[in-house]
């Protein structure tokens, strides 16, 4: 909570305290200042939003009741019980609503450039297989963070109106619960300048059915150090995307219970896991993982999105000649980095085009034929704290490793939202799925991860991955 919001919270207390004990002389004017002098510097200073509305609808009652000098705990048990129960229910929801979802504060970054971002609206030439009309073609959105020269440039809003209003409807809720977002500042700048020079090319694939720009916590950070990043919004798997002309194409939700959400998909992947934990020996782990690898919906996903990758890799060229990025691309220095099933993307995308130079897989399930294959890249895994009972198809699906290097990163306590800004929206570990670690801290670890990794095999630097684990207790890296 803010600061003036704990004031009100506290005000309300005292009052309901103070009204509770009261005998003799009222100072019905002066209570009364101070219960309307709070709340408007609250709303002046801080503003309005839709969580503290039971502390609002809990001033109005206390100042009806100092107006009437009306005794709180007057009349039958039966009117006194209700009047206890209905000030602790508005209390209590005063105090958790604004607690779960906080205005929060976004990392500042912590390399020498600002920030700014722009998009871009890539139309391809593949069929687009998600709709029913057989014209339709690939359509993407990218936003592109890139290091930016400030002058008078605003700090853009958190989140779209398109990422607000398809996480609403992912959820059947109005757009409106997602206004409070409007306090929330962040690091990024409205489409100033690109800084003086030439940034190596991240390329970043986000998670199925979640928000594209929903990584604010790590795209920032890692613009900040020198790179351009384009954040691919794979359109009808993301919640959703806004494009220039105001439309919004939300997740399909039809193609999703004809090709993801059903009963085969459903019952192989349970008896995959059931026969990985009851596997008596690696050979017969690896039959369970080689066979729910190839065969379960993800990998074609992998595989439509490892596209989606690579149309933007061909555009490279375009863009660096023809748009604001003219001649700021280093395009022989490309690099990919994902989340979830953007993370598989990820590994296919490298199998599929050898102009990428390095990847990362942020806590993805390699789906598809990695597991017959050997990275020619170097690569790094970077997987959240699973529980023993989630099957390790990754010990599988990269069994081959690499020719060049591959680093295999755990984060002890870590969840598999800790690579999202989800734990910071949400403040309650069972649903944001961040794991118990301080969300700060598996940012640091996960940003320093990333920076250095690319740093290594995009700029030529001298870093040594492996040392990191000195730095951070929660770290598990190794070499292969």
């Amino acid at each position: 909570m803010r600061f003036l919001e704990i004031i009100l919270l506290l005000l309300c207390f005292t009052f309901i305290t103070y009204l509770s004990i009261r005998k003799g002389k009222t100072y019905k004017k002066i209570e009364l200042g101070i219960i309307l002098l709070v709340p408007i510097l609250h709303l002046t200073f801080e503003g309005f939003r839709w969580q503290m509305i039971p502390i609002y609808i809990l001033l109005c009652i206390i100042s009806f009741w100092i107006y009437k000098e009306y005794l709180i705990f007057k009349g039958n048990w039966i009117k006194k019980s209700l009047t206890i129960l209905g000030i602790t229910t508005l209390m209590v929801l005063g105090y958790v609503l604004p607690t779960i979802l906080p205005i929060f504060e976004l990392p500042k970054p912590t390399g020498k450039y600002s920030i700014g971002s722009q998009y871009i609206h890539l139309k391809t030439d593949r069929e687009e297989t998600i709709t029913k009309n057989p014209t339709d073609k690939r359509e993407l959105m990218i936003k592109v963070w890139y290091p930016a020269n400030i002058k008078n440039e605003k700090k853009e809003p958190y989140l779209n109106d398109g990422d607000r209003v398809s996480f609403a409807s992912k959820y059947g809720l109005p757009k409106s619960t997602f206004d409070y977002l409007n306090h929330i500042k962040t690091n990024t700048f409205l489409a100033p300048k690109i800084a003086n020079g030439k940034f190596p090319v991240l390329i970043f694939s986000h998670g199925s059915y979640s928000k594209a720009s929903g990584y604010y916590a790590i795209l920032e950070e890692i613009a900040s150090h020198g790179y351009i990043i384009l954040n691919i919004n794979h359109t009808y798997e993301s919640t959703g995307t806004l494009f220039p002309d105001g439309s919004i194409k939300l997740y399909n939700q039809e193609y999703d219970n004809k090709h993801i959400s059903t009963q085969k998909m459903a019952e192989l992947a349970w008896k995959s896991q059931q026969d990985y934990n009851n596997a008596k020996n690696e050979k017969e782990r690896f039959d369970v993982s080689q066979n729910i690898l190839k065969n379960y919906i993800a990998a074609d996903i992998s595989k439509r999105w490892s596209k989606d990758i690579i149309s933007v890799i061909d555009e490279l060229q375009n863009l660096n000649q023809k748009t604001f990025l003219t001649n700021h691309l280093d395009i022989s220095k490309i690099g990919v980095v994902g989340h979830s099933q953007g993370g598989a993307a990820i590994g296919q995308a490298i199998l599929d085009d050898d102009r990428i130079s390095a990847g990362i897989n942020l806590d993805g399930v390699q789906w598809g034929n990695m597991i017959d294959k050997k990275l020619s890249k170097p690569f790094l895994l970077i997987s959240s704290d699973w529980k023993p009972s989630h099957p390790n198809f990754n010990k599988y699906a990269y069994k081959n490793g690499s020719t060049s290097v591959f680093y295999d990163a755990k984060i002890r306590n870590s969840g598999h939202a800790s690579f999202m800004d989800i734990p910071l929206m949400i403040n309650i570990p069972v649903l944001n799925e961040g794991g118990t670690i301080n969300k700060k801290e598996a940012t640091k670890i996960i940003n320093k991860n990333i920076i250095s990794f690319f740093d290594i095999y995009l700029k030529s630097k001298k870093n040594d991955l492996l040392k990191l684990k000195e730095e951070f207790s929660s770290l598990e890296i190794s070499r292969e």
